[in-house]
């Protein structure tokens, strides 16, 4: 298998890399891209020392699998290249996540949205994937009717700038509208309906990737946490479900963890799974049920959901299949 990483030097892209040199997968060659400010850099890959190099046309080449690690800006401007070169996108930026013609994909939750037809697979916003990793054993128990999630997101949701930002700030003293110290009760500006880009992605794609059509009514807050992000959920189901069977439930599914108390992030930073705790009832609505859910929002909210995306479409193809040929 051909490889690259788009963004390789950015916080997520080095553990798009770390993840990738953990797994078994049989990578023959792999192809380090980032801007003009990374020029010259290397990375080490399994013994080897990788140059990075400016992502262009003539460096792609059909049936590679590239992962995007970029801002969607940069992610408008590169991907059409790459699937003209004929490559393979698994895109962590929220530039098609919406498209109709494009899977969003958390491997564990909905692997049959991705066929050998697909060349462009979107990875989910990190708040995202924990929430459905959640929701996804949940709704196997009755249809869920609405949920309400709050969520308090560590800095490195900014990118390695914001874990920059929240050192500075702890040596420096805290600052109005600063992450030191502080609940940033928005990520991102508001727009005409009130909420935010990144409230919307929790609306919007908890949806797609579920299949299903319930409320999801959301906060989202940033809290000077550097890794690892943490959601209040309350979810509303139509018929009465009891807390030993979502617990019993949750505890079968695949890649999540439930324990007793709330789980935190210091207790996840570096782990490849979903934690769920403290799981109950609301005393007088036998309905509804509240829990909390942290993950490690750079390794399984971003990098490893990637690869185990990439994993799955090797899983998918055949012997001799050289892999998807259509947009």
């Amino acid at each position: 298998m051909k490889a690259a990483i788009a963004g390789a030097t950015g916080l997520v892209g080095r553990e798009m890399l770390s993840v990738l040199q953990e797994s078994n997968l049989s990578i023959s060659s792999l192809k380090l891209f980032a801007s003009e400010n990374s020029r010259g850099e290397t990375l080490g890959f399994r013994g080897s020392t990788l140059p990075v190099e400016i992502i262009k046309k003539s460096s792609l080449e059909k049936g590679m699998i590239i992962l995007g690690a970029t801002s969607s800006d940069t992610a408008r401007l590169w991907v059409p290249i790459a699937l003209e070169a004929g490559a393979t996108v698994i895109d962590n930026s929220s530039a098609y996540r919406m498209n109709d013609d494009v899977p969003l994909v958390v491997p564990q939750v909905n692997p049959d949205a991705i066929s050998n037809e697909h060349r462009l697979i979107a990875n989910p916003n990190c708040s995202t994937i924990q929430l459905v990793m959640a929701l996804a054993p949940l709704r196997q128990l009755a249809e869920i009717a609405w949920v309400s999630v709050s969520t308090y997101q560590s800095v490195s949701g900014a990118g390695r700038e914001g874990i920059e930002l929240l050192k500075e700030q702890e040596d420096t003293g805290p600052v109005p509208g600063g992450f030191h110290r502080n609940v940033v009760c928005e990520i991102g500006d508001p727009g005409p309906t009130g909420y935010t880009e990144e409230e919307l992605k929790l609306v919007n794609e908890t949806v797609k990737i579920l299949g299903c059509h319930f409320q999801v009514f959301p906060a989202c807050a940033r809290v000077p946490v550097a890794v690892g992000h943490t959601e209040s959920v309350t979810v509303s189901f139509k018929s009465p479900v009891s807390s030993q069977q979502a617990l019993e439930a949750l505890s079968q599914f695949p890649g999540v963890v439930t324990v007793p108390r709330g789980p935190q992030p210091l207790e996840v930073e570096g782990t490849s799974r979903t934690f769920v705790g403290r799981v109950r009832n609301h005393p007088a609505e036998a309905n509804i049920l509240q829990f909390w859910v942290t993950a490690d929002n750079v390794r399984k909210g971003a990098a490893l959901n990637a690869v185990e995306i990439l994993e799955l479409i090797m899983t998918k193809k055949g012997p001799g299949d050289p892999g998807p040929s259509t947009g």
